[in-house]
């Protein structure tokens, strides 16, 4: 079958109608000492929050896409105010690969960081 959004892409209709972490809230622990606890509200908007690291205080609200690349893995991608995000959440090893892409003194420049993620209740933040 194809994907109904994407035409070149598989898709199984048997997947959940929602994807695992839609209603949920995680913390992404980045190697780069980076921190975020993400809430999403549903299978398309999400809110993130630095709490650690260099983006400690990083506060946005997004709508973005996805696409299940295999059980409990997902792509994610979005647009900022300054970067383009690609995601690759994996709720079954529960691992996290962020890269943004952004525009510095009109050069194109990218950076790629890798985490943890934990699943948090909504006590624990």
């Amino acid at each position: 079958m194809q994907h109904p959004d994407h035409p070149n892409l598989p898709y199984q209709y048997d997947r959940q109608l929602n994807p695992v972490y839609a209603g949920k809230t995680f913390r992404y622990d980045y190697e780069d000492g980076n921190v975020f606890i993400i809430h999403f509200f549903d299978r398309t908007h999400r809110h993130d929050l630095g709490v650690a690291g260099p983006h400690k205080g990083f506060n946005g609200y997004y709508t973005f896409h996805y696409v299940e690349i295999a059980p409990c893995v997902y792509f994610m991608y979005w647009l900022e105010e300054v970067y383009t995000v690609s995601q690759v959440a994996d709720f079954d090893r529960m691992r996290v690969y962020t890269h943004y892409t952004y525009e510095e003194k009109g050069t194109r420049k990218s950076l790629f960081h890798s985490g943890t993620i934990t699943e948090l209740d909504r006590f624990s933040w």
